[in-house]
């Protein structure tokens, strides 16, 4: 994982205070994943996206990071609109931050409703709650999904053997540098 400006990292821990949320908060508990650092507050779940930049994904500078929490809400509410709620400036300092206060931003937030943990897939996997009922109901809606989702055109460049093709290459550039022994490629 990329190490962390020590700025986030001090706002990060700041958001741990339950008084830094502008309604009561059970917790929070915090969940850490590659790319972004979630807050789970009772109602609420706060998502930051970390300052990476992993070439497929950058989220280096904070308008990169506001620019890609507003496409996470965009994209993500046409499958779950009751989750995903807005996208919050966090303002104040990395010490006091304030989440949706006025001011300049320091960071951005992706603002959800928070669901039952026990409900993530991999848990409801671990529990063996699994069914193939389950799962045509997911196959269903996706399809809906696909079925009624913008196709590009045939005059652009979406899905031509090289857009599909370049970010594979690029991600065997980057692995490339990370393999010790040449004989291993």
């Amino acid at each position: 994982m990329s190490e962390q400006p020590q700025d986030q990292q001090t706002l990060l821990q700041a958001l741990r205070d339950p008084a830094r949320y502008p309604h009561p908060v059970t917790g929070p508990e915090v969940v850490e994943t590659h790319i972004s650092t979630v807050f789970l507050t009772g109602d609420y779940a706060y998502k930051i996206k970390k300052p990476v930049d992993f070439g497929f994904l950058d989220f280096s500078t904070l308008e990169k990071r506001r620019h890609f929490c507003e496409e996470e809400l965009r994209l993500n509410t046409r499958l779950a609109p009751a989750l995903y709620l807005e996208v919050v400036p966090i303002t104040g300092t990395p010490e006091a931050p304030e989440l949706d206060g006025s001011g300049e931003p320091i960071e951005y937030a992706v603002k959800m409703r928070q669901f039952d943990q026990s409900q993530l897939f991999d848990r409801l996997l671990a529990e063996d709650a699994v069914d193939a009922s389950l799962m045509r109901r997911v196959a269903e809606i996706l399809a809906d999904f696909h079925q009624r989702a913008a196709v590009a055109g045939a005059d652009t460049p979406y899905g031509t053997p090289e857009a599909v093709f370049a970010p594979m290459a690029q991600n065997f550039e980057q692995l490339r540098g990370l393999i010790d022994d040449p004989e291993r490629l």
